[in-house]
C-alpha cells in the first residue's frame, strides 16, 4: 500500500486542511464537481453580506470597487492574461455560452470540431445553433484509450472549420487534451479557438499564451475552491473585435450619437446586476491558489491521483479507466456487478463523497460500463493518506457484500 507523501515546498497541507471548515467530516472525492470552502473564502463572503445589513446593497458594492478589481487581476495571474481580457461570469456554462454566441453566425456547410470529451452542455449549445444554421458539429478522432488523436484533427481541416472546442479535461475521464497542440494548429489556419478550463483551473498550470486560445472558460467552485455561482471568462485581446455579445448592458456598452459601442475590453460581457460578496470570495480563493502556486498545485494533485490509483488497483474487479501517469485530478472506475449511482450512494452512507457519472456530461464519448455510467472520484491537494485508504477500504466492503448477497 502507499506509504506516504512528503509535500512540495510552500505547501503546509496539515494548515490547509485545518483551514477547511468540512474537514475531516468528510471523505471528499468529489472536487470535480465542487471543491471544500476554506475558511478565508467563506469569511470574505461574510463580511459582504454583514457590510450590505449596514448599507444599502449598491453603496456596500460601491465600497468594494476596488477590491473587486483585485480579483479580476488574480484570475488574470492565474492565466497569464491582461485584466482587460478577464470578464466575470456566473459559471464556466455562462462565459462559454457568451462567448459562443457572440460569434459571427454559422452558415450552412460550415464545420465545427469538438473533442470526443467536450461537456455535455456545450454540446447542447453547439448541436441546437448548427441545426438552426445548417452547420455540421463533427468530433475529433479518439484513440482507444480515450486521448485525442492529435493527428486526426490535423487532417480534419479545411476553409470550412470555423471553431475548434475542447474541453481540457473532460468531466468523464481523467485524461488531459494536448491543449498547447491543438492551439498550434489552430493558430497555423486562422481557426478560433475555445478552451473550457472547468477541470484544469485550480489543477494545472495556465498559460493561455503558451495554449494560443482564443477564449478560455472557468468556474470558481471546483478545484478554485470558489463560491458556487461564479466564474470567470478569458477573451484574447486581438479576438475580442470578432465577438459581439448577444445581449447588452447598460456595463458593457452606451450609445454615441444613436450608434451602439461596445466596451473595449472583455467587460462588456459581464452583467450589470452581481453579488458583490461572490466576487469577492472568487477573488480570495484565486488568491489562494496564486499563493499556493500553479506548480505545486499540480505536482501535489497528480501525485495524490497516482497514490489513489494504487489503492484502488487492489480492489477487486475494479476497472480502472485511466492509462498511464496521471494527467489530472479525476480517477474513473465501474465494477461489472454494481452500478455507479449504487456505488455512489453506498459510499455516501459511509461520509464518503465520489459522482456517478452518466453519457450526458460527455455525449460524443465512449462509456463502456454497466448502464453507460461510471463512477469518478476526483482528488484535491487536501486529499490525504487516510482519505485514500478509507475510499478503497470502503469500495472492497461493499462490492463484498455485493458478492455474498
Amino acid at each position: 500500500m502507499y506509504s506516504g507523501f512528503i509535500a512540495p515546498s510552500g505547501m503546509d497541507v496539515e494548515a490547509l486542511r485545518k483551514a477547511t471548515p468540512a474537514l475531516p467530516g468528510v471523505v471528499h472525492f468529489n472536487t470535480a464537481g465542487s471543491g471544500l470552502l476554506p475558511f478565508e473564502v467563506a469569511e470574505v463572503l461574510q463580511e459582504h453580506l454583514a457590510r450590505e445589513l449596514r448599507q444599502d446593497a449598491s453603496a456596500a458594492a460601491a465600497s468594494v470597487a476596488e477590491e473587486i478589481q483585485d480579483a479580476r487581476e488574480e484570475a488574470a495571474r492565474l492565466i497569464g492574461a491582461d485584466t482587460s481580457e478577464i470578464a466575470f461570469t456566473t459559471g464556466n456554462s455562462d462565459g462559454w455560452n457568451a462567448a459562443f454566441t457572440a460569434m459571427p453566425t454559422l452558415r450552412p456547410g460550415d464545420r465545427v470540431l469538438v473533442g470526443a470529451g467536450e461537456w455535455g452542455g456545450n454540446v447542447l449549445t453547439l448541436v441546437q445553433e448548427c441545426a438552426r444554421t445548417g452547420a455540421r458539429l463533427e468530433r475529433i478522432p479518439e484513440l482507444a484509450d480515450g486521448r485525442m488523436d492529435i493527428s486526426g484533427l490535423a487532417d480534419m481541416i479545411d476553409p470550412k472549420l470555423r471553431l475548434i472546442a475542447v474541453s481540457w479535461i473532460g468531466a468523464h475521464l481523467g485524461h488531459a487534451a494536448p491543449v498547447e497542440a491543438i492551439g498550434k494548429i489552430a493558430r497555423a489556419h486562422g481557426i478560433p479557438y475555445f478552451v473550457d478550463a472547468a477541470q484544469a483551473a485550480g489543477v494545472l498550470p495556465i498559460d493561455v499564451s503558451r495554449i494560443g486560445c482564443d477564449v478560455l472558460t472557468a468556474p470558481g467552485r471546483k478545484s478554485l475552491r470558489g463560491p458556487k455561482g461564479t466564474g470567470f471568462l478569458y477573451v484574447r485581446e486581438g479576438f475580442l473585435e470578432a465577438l459581439q455579445p448577444r445581449g447588452l448592458t447598460l456595463h458593457g456598452a452606451h450609445v454615441i450619437t444613436g450608434k451602439v459601442v461596445l466596451r473595449s475590453d472583455t467587460g462588456r460581457f459581464e452583467a450589470d446586476e452581481f453579488s458583490p460578496a461572490l466576487r469577492l470570495g472568487l477573488g480570495a480563493a484565486l488568491k489562494l491558489a496564486n499563493r499556493l502556486g500553479a506548480e505545486e498545485i499540480r505536482h501535489r494533485v497528480l501525485e495524490r491521483s497516482e497514490a489513489l490509483r494504487r489503492v484502488l488497483s487492489d480492489v477487486p474487479d475494479l476497472v480502472l479507466r485511466e492509462t498511464g501517469p496521471a494527467e489530472s485530478h479525476i480517477t474513473t472506475f465501474h465494477h461489472p456487478a454494481i452500478c455507479a449511482d449504487k456505488l455512489q450512494h453506498a459510499l455516501a452512507k459511509r461520509d464518503i463523497a465520489v459522482k456517478a457519472m452518466g453519457a450526458r456530461v460527455a455525449p460524443f464519448a465512449t462509456l463502456e460500463a454497466p448502464r453507460g455510467s461510471v463512477c469518478r472520484a476526483s482528488v484535491s491537494y487536501l486529499t490525504d493518506d487516510e482519505d485514500i485508504e478509507r475510499l478503497g477500504t470502503a469500495l472492497s466492503q461493499i462490492l463484498a457484500e455485493v458478492g455474498a448477497g
